[in-house]
């Protein structure tokens, strides 16, 4: 018989723990919620876990783990039986691999610098270098034009059809969309709508 895990997120809705919440929601697994607000980055409880006090980190069965796309995939991995991502040791896992780390060294680094650049929630306003925000867009939308290549035909990355590749890939689309750089990328808008239509989606709509 298999036990239901004990699962405590750290979280704080626009940040990388909206992947972690959108994935526990679509595999079912109850969880506790620790944070919602931006009280939670002064909790020790969270420094303990991740080593920068950053968010989402997670407790399962009391193990801490933490960056977002290892979380998704460690959950995932929690129910097989849901198909959720594909199985450890085929070539569509391999493929899982490829896009997520695509996206995370390729695509994301370039939103995120924005969002440094740009806002005063992270960084005060007389640190920010706005002159790198052309160069971010430029990276970026040269990138994007992968993943929009490969959805040519297709709804999904692997396989095609839903699953943990496309929680993580979909948060940094979404980043780009709110910043109005994926104007030349028809298919990642389409794809981005269509996950957005999925019932436990915790993207914005934008």
């Amino acid at each position: 018989m298999t036990t239901t895990p004990k699962i405590t997120l750290y979280e704080l809705g626009p940040t990388r723990s909206a992947r972690v919440r959108w994935m526990l929601l679509e595999a079912g697994l109850p969880f506790d919620s620790i944070g919602n607000s931006v009280e939670v980055f002064k909790s020790s409880e969270l420094r303990g876990i991740h080593p920068l006090g950053k968010l989402p980190a997670v407790l399962i069965d009391g193990k801490p783990l933490f960056e977002s796309s290892a979380i998704v995939t460690a959950i995932a991995d929690l129910v097989p039986e849901k198909s959720l991502i594909a199985a450890p040791g085929t070539w569509s896992r391999n493929l899982h691999n490829q896009w997520v780390a695509y996206a995370l060294s390729e695509m994301e680094p370039f939103v995120q610098s924005t969002e440094l650049n740009s806002s005063d929630f992270l960084l005060p306003h007389d640190k920010h270098i706005a002159a790198i925000i052309p160069q971010n867009e430029a990276i970026f939308r040269r990138a994007a034009k992968a993943p929009d290549g490969a959805l040519a035909g297709n709804d999904y990355l692997v396989d095609n059809r839903f699953s943990a590749t496309d929680v993580i890939i979909g948060y940094t689309v979404s980043w780009g969309q709110e910043l109005r750089w994926l104007s030349d990328c028809a298919n990642l808008q389409t794809y981005l709508a269509r996950l957005l239509t999925r019932e436990h989606c915790t993207l914005p709509k934008h």
